[in-house]
């Protein structure tokens, strides 16, 4: 049984345990105005993620306590009775088509990636516009 989550709130959350990368992508989304909270552990925004819907995720899949692919599967579970949480999936790793297909992200952007691309790729995910290809980074 699912557990029933607060609002949705205007925050992008961001998973990752680079702390530079981290950082990069938390400045860069408030210049741009957005509500930013970050994690450096699977763990911690596991915690964050039964208390609160996020306006997006940016969530890079290897992080040291857990797969990023669980949290991907999480997030989908807690979405299965509400609108999706876009999903954006950094990754020094190719893509698994099966795990892409089960947790649907927004986009799935290489690292290392321009920030304008993830900036174009948040508000794109918020807006509602059509899905890109999945696999596309920074370079396309």
């Amino acid at each position: 049984m699912l557990l029933e989550r607060g609002a949705m709130s205007d925050k992008i959350l961001v998973v990752d345990d680079d702390c530079l990368v981290a950082r990069a992508i938390d400045m860069c989304l408030t210049k741009k105005g957005y509500d930013v909270k970050v994690f450096y552990s699977g763990i911690d925004v596991v915690m964050h993620l039964f208390c609160e819907k996020p306006l997006s995720m940016i969530l890079d899949i290897k992080l040291p306590d857990c797969s990023g692919w669980f949290i991907a599967g999480l997030l989908r579970k807690l979405d299965a009775r509400s609108q999706k949480v876009p999903l954006i999936i950094t990754s020094v790793l190719e893509p698994d088509p099966k795990r892409i297909a089960e947790v649907q992200p927004y986009a799935y952007l290489y690292k290392p990636f321009h920030m304008g691309k993830l900036i174009q790729v948040i508000e794109e995910s918020i807006s509602g516009v059509a899905i890109g290809d999945v696999g596309k980074g920074a370079g396309s």
